[in-house]
């Protein structure tokens, strides 16, 4: 006789085959005590990466950068594609945390500061999200301190067309 299923007895001796009932009270207990468990001790993070970015066009034109309000930043790259110089408004720069703190100076002295990214073109891209992060912010104490939200990329020479 195949298991789970039982022989019961009628009151005239016939056999009949009978499944067990299962009883699901406990399942969904168990189920809804999860879910209110996770749902209490689920935790919101801070939103990373949330930061304005301007791609420039193929052929389009580079825009005048104004010197108050935009923190130039030249990323240049050795030969394997390793970062060799940071360089921030024309002064270099000795790492990703210098790079942040002047650029949170320059954010306290200029209400919509804008951070125009040069990268050089064999440059590895780690390095660049790495500019990005320290020209957008940090999170500090448990609270996110937006430095710059205003983000754009430009090219060191327009692309040959042949």
């Amino acid at each position: 006789m195949p298991a789970g299923i039982f022989q019961k007895k009628t009151f005239q001796n016939r056999r009949v085959l009978e499944k067990p009932k299962i009883n699901m009270t406990p399942m969904i207990d168990v189920v809804f005590l999860f879910l209110t468990f996770f749902v209490m001790t689920f935790r919101i993070m801070i939103p990373e990466g949330d930061f304005n970015i301007k791609m420039q066009e193929a052929g389009q034109a580079v825009p005048a950068a104004k010197t108050e309000k935009t923190a130039k930043i030249v990323l240049t790259a050795d030969n394997s594609g390793n970062l060799s110089a940071i360089v921030l408004n024309g002064v270099r720069m000795t790492g990703f945390n210098e790079l942040r703190q002047k650029t949170a100076e320059m954010s306290r002295q200029t209400d919509d500061l804008e951070a125009e990214i040069l990268p050089d073109e064999h440059l590895q891209y780690e390095f660049i999200i790495r500019a990005v992060s320290a020209v957008s912010g940090e999170i500090a104490e448990g609270k996110l301190h937006k430095i710059c939200e205003k983000i754009r990329f430009v090219r060191s020479s327009p692309p040959l067309h042949r």
